[in-house]
């Protein structure tokens, strides 16, 4: 069905902007390293990969945050940004395959505490690489200096945590309300 394509390319656009004024809401975290704060676009990263799938997810992640990265001040570490939306993106989409893309639940609350974890991960590992290329650090100190930056990673796991199931039974109620059906074009 030729629709299918455009479908998806519309959506991941919808998710893309989505990612890109959500990041516009940031909530800073104290920290003696940088500037961090909690970037509510992850969660649609992880929505979008719920109702895009991994290719549509995947793109629209990297253009809505790689976009707020480049247009606000942060193009220096989009390519950063890049890297943490493909590690959230493939877990995600790794656990929600490995649950037989299960909505039970208990399911998208599983996927949704692995979307977290992997948020510290990639959070860790974008403190940890800006420590090493930004300010030079050897890599022992790169390791301490990441690991003092973690705060506003885990926060925004949390917040991934929290606020993706509430918001993906919202929108999953939408589509159901206007009588369509994501799971037959996601991938």
């Amino acid at each position: 069905m030729p629709v299918k394509p455009l479908q998806q390319l519309t959506l991941a656009a919808i998710f893309a902007a989505l990612d890109y004024v959500l990041a516009m809401f940031q909530i800073h975290i104290p920290s003696p390293v940088g500037h961090p704060f909690i970037d509510l676009g992850f969660v649609f990263i992880v929505l979008g990969t719920f109702f895009l799938g991994y290719k549509y997810g995947l793109l629209s992640g990297i253009i809505g945050l790689g976009l707020f990265d480049l247009t606000n001040g942060y193009s220096n570490h989009a390519y950063l940004t890049v890297m943490e939306v493909i590690i959230i993106v493939s877990i995600t989409n790794f656990v929600f395959y490995v649950l037989k893309h299960s909505i039970k639940l208990y399911s998208i609350i599983i996927i949704s505490i692995c979307a977290g974890c992997a948020q510290f991960l990639s959070g860790y590992l974008r403190y940890f690489f800006e420590a090493i290329i930004d300010a030079g650090l050897p890599i022992q100190k790169a390791v301490i200096t990441a690991f003092v930056a973690l705060p506003a990673s885990i926060a925004t796991g949390l917040a991934i945590m929290i606020l993706t199931p509430f918001l993906f039974y919202i929108l999953n109620q939408i589509t159901q309300q206007v009588h369509y059906n994501w799971r037959t074009i996601r991938h």
